[in-house]
């Protein structure tokens, strides 16, 4: 069998972005500031592209051609947010999560594949002062960002308009499908990190700690009424206002990184963990396929929570509660004997 060239391979990803191959010529033109007859030359490689209109393609469309080139090596081509976008600010970042949402639901019948080993970084948002937190966190230890340096941690440190920002990622997530792998470990991160701070004095004021321990509890009990529903939806919120919908398991054989999977009708993308929060992505086929199949495994060897599985429901979600509690009680004990 014929091995398809390298323009062969750029068109058929470019095509497969679009519902109506009309749509995607019609794009091409405006691009490439060509008539429609010599783009469907270029399409039936007719005529070969030149070097600049290759790159052109490639750049605009974010494909790898040394992916393409070397398609049957083990190297995987992969975009890095913060080499893309240096983070200056926590804008920076949230305006990248939803720039990518938005190539996201333009895809017809998307869906997210979700695992990690703390909580869903999406549903930090549902919430303004957890939000708020992990931003501060991420601040200091991955971004170093020069304003925070030696500030302690406070409510009103992120503004209104960063807030809206997080209820726009949050809106975008809503909105989309997804299948989730979750543990009974998930909370043990943010719970250490809000213990370290305050017996660190890294709040301006400690019981500000409990505070964001008040609203872990609300998160569970949101996400339990996801899972009972089976629908995403926002605080306040009724569940029949939710749009999109989510299948949760439970599974404590893999503790992993931050590992998605987008799918859709014409493509797919992998996102994984790069030092959190940052993330690589990629669209190169074999990682796709990999990540797939990971999924499709540790589905097959998960539980189901949401849904009818009520028994199994109701003691993961206590479980939960309980490690939030008894950290609860440990930093008002040290609160009560230092402040």
């Amino acid at each position: 069998m014929k091995t398809p060239s390298l323009q062969e391979q750029l068109f058929e990803i470019i095509l497969n972005r679009y519902e109506r191959r009309a749509d995607a010529v019609d794009a091409l033109c405006l691009l490439l500031n060509l008539a429609k007859d010599p783009v469907y030359r270029r399409i039936r490689c007719d005529t070969f592209l030149p070097p600049d209109e290759l790159s052109l393609l490639a750049r605009h469309y974010g494909i790898s051609l040394d992916a393409l080139i070397m398609r049957n090596s083990d190297q995987i081509s992969c975009n890095f947010n913060a080499f893309s976008k240096r983070i200056t600010g926590f804008s920076d970042y949230l305006e990248s999560f939803i720039e990518d949402f938005e190539k996201i639901h333009r895809l017809p019948n998307a869906h997210l594949y979700y695992a990690s080993a703390e909580l869903p970084m999406f549903t930090y948002h549902l919430f303004p002062e957890l939000i708020s937190f992990k931003l501060y966190i991420w601040g200091r230890t991955t971004w170093n960002l020069e304003f925070l340096k030696n500030r302690q941690f406070s409510l009103d440190l992120v503004t209104p308009p960063i807030i809206r920002l997080s209820q726009d990622c949050l809106n975008h997530y809503l909105r989309l499908n997804s299948t989730e792998l979750w543990t009974v470990q998930i909370m043990d991160n943010i719970l250490a990190q809000i213990e370290y701070h305050v017996m660190l004095g890294g709040f301006r004021d400690p019981n500000e700690a409990i505070i964001l321990i008040d609203r872990l509890i609300d998160w569970v009990n949101h996400m339990k009424n996801f899972a009972l529903t089976g629908k995403k939806f926002n605080v306040g919120e009724k569940s029949e206002y939710g749009s999109g919908e989510i299948n949760l398991f439970y599974n404590e054989m893999v503790y992993t990184n931050i590992t998605a999977l987008i799918t859709s009708d014409v493509g797919r993308m992998v996102y994984t963990g790069f030092c959190t929060p940052n993330f690589l992505r990629t669209t190169d086929n074999k990682l796709c396929d990999y990540a797939e199949e990971w999924f499709s495994s540790i589905i097959a060897k998960s539980s189901r929570i949401s849904g009818e599985s009520e028994k199994l429901r109701e003691w993961y979600f206590k479980e939960i509660n309980q490690k939030i509690e008894r950290r609860k009680q440990r930093i008002l004990l040290h609160i009560d004997e230092n402040f």
